[in-house]
């Protein structure tokens, strides 16, 4: 199985640098995000991996959303309908590594992709709840950066059935 990168192009990036690459990001530039990363990255030590999680969303379980293949992908966003948000939108997460190398100091940065639709994540009361105010809630650049505005309504609409109001943990997982 080979996963790839949400939403971006290594072809285009290549050549630019860190702040370049991280341009279109909303907010973050702001809030000083993209300096701490990269400090973070820089302080990266050889034997001392390091990782990060990133999330947005896939119509359909299909793991390679480049760009270069919108093609095959972009539409999918416009079939989704309140009778197959289960089945058709997945939560999609990478985990990011970072390894340092010996000999030349450069990063190693792979991306393992995980899905799961909706209809899946709900069978976890916590994460149906907590993802529920996190799209809910999500600023509307974010929603625009993501590509979700198509779909969130009613992605949202859907998932509110499971969102009794009960206090929930900052993350996914288990309290």
């Amino acid at each position: 199985m080979v996963t790839t990168q949400a939403d971006w192009s290594l072809d285009f990036d290549i050549g630019m640098n860190f702040f370049e690459w991280h341009a279109p990001v909303p907010l973050a530039h702001e809030k000083g995000i993209f300096t701490r990363a990269l400090k973070f990255l820089t302080n990266i030590q050889q034997g001392k991996p390091a990782r990060r999680l990133n999330w947005t969303m896939t119509i359909n379980p299909r793991l390679d959303t480049s760009p270069e293949n919108y093609h095959k992908w972009g539409t999918d966003r416009t079939t989704v309908t309140p009778e197959n948000v289960g089945d058709k939108v997945h939560l999609r997460v990478e985990l990011q590594s970072f390894w340092r190398l010996p000999r030349s100091n450069a990063l190693v940065f792979p991306i393992r992709c995980y899905l799961i639709k909706m209809d899946e994540l709900v069978t976890q009361p916590k994460w149906a709840r907590r993802f529920h105010r996190v799209l809910r809630d999500l600023p509307q650049q974010l929603v625009d950066y993501k590509g979700l505005t198509r779909y969130r309504p009613t992605v949202i609409e859907w998932l509110s059935k499971y969102d009794d109001g009960a206090p929930t943990s900052p993350g996914f997982g288990p309290d």
